[in-house]
């Protein structure tokens, strides 16, 4: 029986038209005066619990409280509608939450709020350890996916490495992208040509106050976004950046990319450095139900439900399934957010390595097969090595759990020295 569901999920992935029809008749009943956006998504991305068996769907009276459910056209509907239990944010990682956001209106003809009245609570400035010294090495890789179904699919993943900024050897950001939609590869590129420039435009409030920085530079590219001439109805991205400053790291978040921290004291662990921002989480499903969405799976063409949790309007469109990006214009409209959750960590020595990567990297990997593939490469300083492992073992992963589907997989990998 398991096996069966996994290939329904599977077929379902690969088989755009579901979708496609549905975006069709969201676009027929637009006026012609009304503009016309271009719905033809990629295939949205397997989630299963491999990667997380918190997010599962289970029993709780929670889900009934949501909006009514609409059913998708063409669709069958299901006879009872399964519940759905809700992570709650007490699973956050283990650290000083330093900022969350209001939603910052999407009407470009509304008059911007200014930075304050985004925050909504802001710890006091804490001053980075100039006597904590270290050498930082990293490297990055991006490879691009496969799909069945789609024979030309582009890489929709970039990253973006500012070391030593302001020519100091302890002062780095690093950023990791990962598009989706039609346009995702335009969004992300367009994350990578921009990020450096509103670094360095903001690299004495990065130092000075390193949340209101990071927030300032997020903010800065949501806008400049919003005006550039990509197409972000239905495409957008994710967007982890981690920014070490001495002995303090922040890492400021939107979406399922992830940061971790590899730590060694008698043995290696593995510490979560974000959280992604699903719709399986109570905290971002409030959001969204606050501001008229509904939270859904996608429903196959035998009523029943598969995957994981998506974002949708009452056009019963997008179907993102995450909370938090950068672009995707319509599903902003019901309480997507471009505001990062951003997390603040103090860094010690038993701190060897820090590792950021798209979804493509984390999703059949665990935390016992990401420390095997660093930990023998740590002590020669082979971060080459390290990186080619890693993945290795993610490729690796994927055509064990989809034979028909690899991912787009992104990382950068920074080794820390004292």
């Amino acid at each position: 029986m398991e096996q069966y569901q996994l290939e329904l999920i599977r077929k379902v992935y690969f088989d755009q038209n579901i979708i496609c029809n549905k975006m069709n008749q969201y676009n027929l009943g637009k006026s012609k005066q009304q503009k016309q956006f271009h719905l033809l998504l990629t295939p949205l991305k397997l989630e299963h619990s491999f990667r997380n068996k918190n997010h599962q769907l289970g029993n709780s009276s929670y889900y009934q409280h949501t909006s009514p459910r609409t059913i998708l056209p063409s669709f069958t509907p299901q006879k009872k509608k399964a519940q759905i239990s809700f992570e709650q944010s007490k699973n956050s990682p283990q650290s000083s939450l330093v900022t969350s956001f209001k939603i910052r209106p999407r009407d470009s003809g509304q008059e911007k709020p200014q930075l304050q009245s985004n925050l909504i609570r802001i710890q006091s400035r804490l001053i980075p350890d100039d006597s904590f010294v270290f050498k930082a090495k990293y490297a990055g890789r991006t490879r691009k996916g496969f799909q069945l179904s789609n024979a030309s699919k582009v890489n929709q993943d970039t990253y973006v490495c500012c070391a030593r900024i302001d020519n100091n050897e302890f002062i780095h950001l690093f950023a990791v992208c990962d598009g989706h939609g039609e346009h995702g590869h335009q969004v992300s590129g367009f994350i990578k040509a921009q990020l450096p420039q509103l670094v360095s435009k903001n690299k004495m409030m990065l130092e000075r106050n390193s949340p209101q920085g990071l927030m300032l530079i997020i903010q800065g590219l949501s806008d400049m976004l919003q005006q550039s001439h990509i197409d972000i109805s239905f495409s957008g991205s994710t967007l982890v950046i981690v920014y070490v400053q001495n002995n303090k790291l922040y890492c400021a978040n939107l979406g399922d990319s992830r940061a971790v921290l590899l730590n060694r004291e008698e043995t290696w662990r593995l510490k979560p450095l974000s959280r992604d921002h699903k719709p399986s989480c109570k905290d971002e499903a409030d959001r969204i139900l606050v501001n008229g969405g509904r939270i859904d799976p996608l429903m196959n063409g035998l009523g029943l439900f598969v995957g994981p949790l998506r974002v949708w309007t009452k056009q019963n469109v997008p179907g993102l399934a995450m909370t938090r990006s950068l672009g995707d214009e319509i599903a902003h409209s019901v309480g997507v957010s471009d505001k990062p959750e951003i997390l603040q960590f103090d860094l010690g020595k038993n701190d060897k390595a820090i590792i950021l990567g798209s979804d493509g990297l984390f999703e059949f990997l665990s935390d016992e097969q990401i420390i095997n593939c660093i930990s023998p490469y740590y002590d020669t300083s082979n971060i080459e090595g390290a990186c080619n492992q890693l993945m290795l073992a993610a490729c690796n992963g994927w055509m064990q759990k989809c034979n028909n589907l690899i991912d787009d997989i992104t990382f950068i990998v920074l080794f820390l020295t004292y």
